[in-house]
């Protein structure tokens, strides 16, 4: 019996050589966080025949098989590899053809399948099937979102992949183990505040009522790692994996094929089994390149922040120095600048921030206090009462004695109800000591301040009741009490004739007042608030930030190189999951737990080729973006802006803020009773009341509590509740059936 390696394709198993590989050029290599790739020629190869392995065919390779005749059946060994034929490299020159298979193993599905969603519940999901929200999940809850670990944000990863393969009769190209899941689903249900063994807890300390099963395939620490949500846009599996693990340099994906199909595993260094390669053995060893990178350690690391804010439109630069060595945050013991002194500008995005400004042209009353002439004046106005009618003398304010009268001090009411404020009641004192000043242009609004002081406004109706006489022409005085031409005793002034008799009536207005006042320098009133703020990217200085945790990193010797060994078949003792030690060498090399990046197998030579070094060395930028990616930036909108229906970002008010419509007469607006008065004086609410009509829905409503109705004919319940126009039969005087229309309920009977 002899051992041969071989390749299985739609269920025929052959060796190497008759599947006419040349032995040369078959090569298998193991990456972590890539494709592994298994590669094979077929010399001699026609370019132009049809290919042997279908795109996409999957195929399975074996070593150290056992055969009495080199062809199947075949027995024992170790699988190797499994995956899919992704390039085929057909090659013709004068020497002679032949065609390259190149094989992916299953990061190629996971680098080929859309990730598209992590939300799984029972209803309509709150976000787009094709949304990507990381680090979230909606189980068992749709009126909130949850946090959930990395290790379950990698395990629905791969999950959904799983899940779409099964949904298209595909075979699954790996598996895992990891949490329980419920339907498919991050169950995220908690049975207390304490972790239990074999539980892992969510971001506010709850344990899963799932546990994290033994022998997890997913690292059991990443299940207990935490990240604020991250909307994004739609992206591989691959690269959201990769994103889970950005800031776990130190973690490995790698496949077991010895499995069917192959296990996936997601582990950190640190928790990798070590594995001791010897050198200078004289067996198995072959070659050895190693450097240590002490070029790496770093004395002090200075990380300078440069933020671009943006406020209304214009750019600000602020800076924050981020720096970090042997003697902690900021110290002047460390270098800032100079031999192995990592310095860096991080360019970050920072706040914007736009505000709203608007005015108002505030000016005191000049309806109280003060003379009859500058009592006109406010009157006749346009920033007063806008009473045309006493713009000029031909109103004076004269008895029927033409004496002067005197304009009375104006009545300040309530123009709408607002909670104990009534329309129609006289302004309380409170009121009329804090609203001093009326708003002639420009509107109130909710938002506005003066320094700490609340910005209002008031709804008022101002009325005054005066005797005066209408002439016909302008006095030649300013005096209220000059005589027309005939009533003059020197009959020598001519100052018109009166119309009519002398009046006495109401004169009002409704007018808006305010605690605000315009500048000392008679400017309108302009309050200024934020409408609308992003915050910034975030930078952590001092502990807990990106320079120190560079500096700790770069305090630990790494390793760049690569070992080689050569056997009869592969041993299959050294993988991506295991730590690397070198033993027969420097003592410092028997503990230096070295991560692998590749291993590749020669399977001509049956040399194992075993790359360390660090893994894609993260810069500070790198490590600050991502960082960054994590940040929480939604934008804040003024709800006392948006309470006014302004823009938020135009830097204009649209709408002022709601005070409500004035009282047409002095009097309360309630829309349940509709009150129409004559009174004894046209137009004065304070004559006696000649007759008065109520239209009271309130009133129904105390007739039908008191009379227990029963609806009469077709009428119901609803009709009798409800007046409106109806007709109604009648009798008159000489007992004639005659119609009329009432506002009336239907009819009832009542015991």
């Amino acid at each position: 019996m002899a051992n041969y390696d071989t390749l299985e394709y739609n269920g025929v198993e052959r060796s190497f050589a008759d599947w006419g590989f040349d032995r040369s050029s078959v090569q298998g290599t193991k990456h972590n966080m890539r494709e592994d790739i298994f590669r094979a020629t077929v010399a001699g190869a026609n370019v132009s025949d049809d290919p042997i392995f279908p795109f996409e065919a999957q195929v399975i390779v074996r070593t150290g098989r056992a055969s009495a005749t080199g062809t199947a059946p075949f027995t024992g060994g170790t699988v190797k590899f499994t995956g899919k034929r992704v390039d085929m490299d057909a090659e013709a020159t004068g020497r002679g053809q032949g065609v390259t298979y190149q094989f992916h193993g299953p990061w190629y599905d996971l680098s080929n399948t859309h990730y598209l969603q992590t939300f799984k519940g029972v209803a309509v999901l709150p976000y787009a099937p094709g949304e990507v929200v990381l680090n979230t999940s909606t189980a068992n809850s749709l009126s909130a979102l949850f946090y959930i670990s990395i290790g379950d944000q990698i395990q629905a990863i791969l999950q959904w992949l799983l899940d779409q393969y099964t949904a298209q009769g595909m075979a699954a190209p790996f598996r895992y183990v990891g949490r329980d899941l419920n339907a498919g689903a991050i169950d995220l249900s908690v049975t207390g505040a304490s972790t239990a063994v074999g539980q892992n807890t969510n971001k506010a300390g709850n344990v899963y009522i799932h546990t994290v099963n033994a022998g997890t395939t997913i690292d059991a620490a990443l299940f207990a790692q935490f990240l604020p949500s991250y909307i994004a846009k739609p992206m591989m599996c691959s690269q959201a994996l990769q994103k889970m693990l950005e800031l776990s340099p130190r973690t490995n994906i790698s496949f077991d094929y010895t499995t069917t199909p192959p296990t996936i595993y997601v582990r950190s260094v640190d928790n990798f089994a070590p594995v001791a390669l010897p050198l200078f053995n004289g067996i198995d060893h072959k070659s050895l390149s190693i450097k240590r990178r002490d070029d790496l350690v770093a004395r002090a690391v200075v990380i300078t922040y440069r933020f671009t804010n943006t406020i209304d439109g214009q750019q600000k630069i602020d800076y924050t120095i981020d720096k970090w060595g042997p003697h902690g945050a900021n110290s002047a013991l460390d270098p800032s600048a100079g031999l192995r002194v990592l310095s860096e500008t991080i360019d970050l995005q920072g706040y914007n921030q736009t505000s709203t400004r608007a005015q108002m042209d505030c000016e005191p009353l000049g309806c109280t206090g003060g003379s009859n002439a500058t009592k006109r004046k406010w009157w006749s106005s346009r920033r007063g009462g806008e009473q045309a009618k006493f713009s000029d003398s031909r109103v004076r304010f004269q008895n029927a004695a033409f004496a002067e009268t005197t304009i009375p001090d104006a009545t300040l009411t309530y123009a709408t109800t607002d909670g104990a404020r009534i329309a129609g009641q006289p302004l309380s004192a409170d009121d009329l000591a804090l609203f001093t000043n009326r708003i002639v242009s420009g509107s109130h609004h909710s938002w506005m301040a003066s320094g700490a002081n609340p910005v209002y406004a008031l709804k008022v109706r101002v009325s005054v009741k005066t005797e005066h006489a209408v002439y016909d022409v302008v006095a030649t005085g300013d005096t209220e009490n000059q005589l027309p031409a005939n009533e003059s005793a020197s009959n020598t002034a001519v100052n018109g004739n009166r119309q009519g008799k002398v009046n006495t009536e109401e004169t009002h207005c409704e007018l808006q007042l305010t605690n605000a006042s315009n500048a000392e320098d008679g400017s309108p009133f302009t309050a200024t608030t934020i409408a609308s703020s992003t915050p910034g990217e975030i930078a952590i200085a001092g502990a807990g930030g990106i320079a120190q945790y560079l500096f700790n990193a770069l305090q630990v010797f790494q390793y760049d190189g690569e070992y080689a060994k050569v056997e009869t078949d592969f041993a299959n003792n050294v993988g991506l999951t295991n730590a690397i030690n070198f033993t027969g060498g420097r003592a410092e090399w028997a503990v230096m737990n070295a991560q692998p990046q590749s291993i590749l197998e020669d399977y001509g030579t049956k040399e194992t080729f075993v790359q360390i070094g660090v893994a894609n060395e993260l810069t500070a930028g790198q490590l600050s973006s991502l960082l960054n990616m994590w940040a929480y930036r939604r934008t804040w909108y003024n709800p006392a802006v948006r309470a006014d229906n302004s823009l938020a970002s135009g830097n204009e008010v649209n709408m002022p803020d709601a005070i409500g419509a004035a009282n047409g007469t002095n009097g309360v607006a309630n829309h349940n009773e509709i009150v129409t008065t004559d009174y004894a004086t046209a137009n004065d609410p304070t004559s006696a009341i000649k007759a008065q009509i109520k239209a009271s829905a309130g009133k129904v409503t105390d007739i039908l509590a008191a009379t227990m109705p029963t609806p009469a004919g077709t009428f119901t319940a609803e009709d009798i509740k409800t007046a409106q126009p109806r007709e109604y039969a009648m009798c008159d005087e000489s007992q004639n059936v005659v119609y009329g229309i009432f506002l009336a309920t239907g009819t009832y009977t009542k015991p």
